[in-house]
């Protein structure tokens, strides 16, 4: 019972409890819109928002990630404000560059229908908006202030979403009422992650220019990955889409959301301990690494399994609020991704690993042999099985990249992050 009252109280539960809070904000926005739309009109508004997520990342130029391995070295303030800034200035241009480039693609791009059109000139306008939230929040992640940074990304921001749209949907039916509920969430989101970076850590001594030449290798590394990691990402639904219909990369976003609901457990703890983490792996502590490990698992397992055993049993009921069909046509799909992010868990956390050691080169050689062959399997498997296809298409791509990675922390540190073994 005091191990149970510890780990309620303890960070990792409360940063589960967000993440799985937020998995159930998503899923009643796509009820939300899907009851009040249709299913193809979600399709188009998670091809275009979830993109604007990525693209935010993309803009960060590997920032976040370095904020993770430099931060937790630096002991002084103004190196840390210093390194804050220039990745700021970094991120702010890069997002406006990536907006325009945004908008001439929307321009020109021959849509099937004007919606998608419109649903990319407002993720647009607001992309800046989200890549400096993702900044402050990562920024924040470093400093080890992780709850209240998640919960303003995770919840606030789309607690402000779900209110606007139904409050304007009362109003009017058009899809207008999605754009200006982004919009206005997203700025908001942004507002409170700066109000909480200023509070957190600032101040009054100048902040000179950080020299910064050790670190662009780094910078350029992390771009190529956040680039691979993007494309990966998003070809399922694009590829979905192009095959099936845009109507079907919703009912696979539902899925894949589900799915990574168990990984959350993992994903969720890992990041309360990361600082702590790379303080230990920048002293080449790895027998103290192996031990978090195992700890780790002891704990994640279970609930991941239990968690999976629920959305396997319980999603035919989850999938019955839909107007639609479709959602239950498809659902074997759903299994294959619980098992395959279940398989990632028992793989452990050899990425996280490998970005706080610094070894970039590895995570760029296994995206590119993931990215090759889910692309080469969806192309295959999706005309043939629909979503099916691409559920086993994700399971075998994923699986072979994360031993890949766990092979490659074993080689590089004699350490071993799978379940099985010592």
């Amino acid at each position: 019972m005091k191990k149970i009252n510890a780990f309620i109280k303890s960070s990792s539960f409360k940063s589960l409890s967000i993440q799985l809070f937020s998995f159930f904000l998503s899923f009643l926005i796509s009820i939300l819109i899907t009851n009040i739309f249709n299913a193809e009109i979600y399709g188009d508004y998670i091809l275009v928002f979830s993109t604007v997520d990525m693209l935010a990342v993309f803009s960060l130029f590997g920032y976040n990630q370095l904020f993770s391995i430099e931060i937790p070295k630096i002991k002084s303030i103004t190196k840390k404000l210093s390194l804050y800034n220039t990745a700021l200035k970094s991120t702010l241009i890069n997002s406006v560059i990536i907006s325009f480039l945004f908008i001439c693609f929307s321009w020109y791009y021959p849509f099937k229908s004007e919606e998608i059109g419109y649903f990319i000139i407002g993720a647009a306008l607001i992309l800046p908006f989200v890549a400096l939230t993702l900044l402050n929040t990562n920024f924040l992640f470093s400093l080890k202030e992780v709850i209240v940074p998640q919960v303003n990304d995770k919840i606030i921001r789309v607690l402000l979403f779900i209110t606007i749209f139904i409050t304007l949907s009362f109003y009017s039916k058009s899809i207008n009422v999605i754009i200006i509920a982004f919009i206005i969430s997203s700025i908001s989101a942004f507002i409170i992650s700066y109000i909480l970076r200023k509070r957190k850590i600032s101040t009054s001594e100048p902040i000179q220019k950080l020299n910064n030449n050790h670190l662009t290798k780094s910078v350029y590394l992390l771009l190529i990955i956040n680039l691979l990691n993007l494309i990966f990402s998003k070809i399922d639904g694009i590829q979905i889409a192009y095959y099936l219909g845009a109507e079907y990369s919703g009912v696979n976003n539902i899925y894949m959301k589900l799915a990574s609901s168990i990984t959350l457990i993992m994903s969720s703890t890992l990041l309360i301990f990361s600082p702590k983490i790379s303080s230990v792996i920048s002293q080449k502590r790895y027998d103290i690494v192996k031990k978090e490990i195992r700890k780790m698992f002891k704990f994640v397992i279970p609930l991941a399994l239990f968690i999976g055993l629920i959305i396997i049993f319980l999603s035919p009921f989850f999938f019955s609020v839909y107007k639609t069909p479709l959602y239950t046509i498809e659902i074997k799909s759903l299994s294959i991704y619980s098992i395959s992010s279940f398989l990632k868990i028992l793989c452990g956390p050899a990425i996280l690993i490998l970005m706080l050691s610094n070894k970039l080169k590895y995570l760029i050689i296994g995206s590119i042999l993931e990215l090759i062959i889910n692309i080469s399997l969806n192309c295959y498997l999706i005309p043939r099985w629909k979503i099916e296809g691409a559920a086993y298409a994700s399971l075998l791509s994923e699986l072979f990249v994360n031993l890949y990675f766990a092979y490659i922390c074993f080689k590089l540190f004699r350490l071993n992050t799978l379940f099985v073994g010592k």
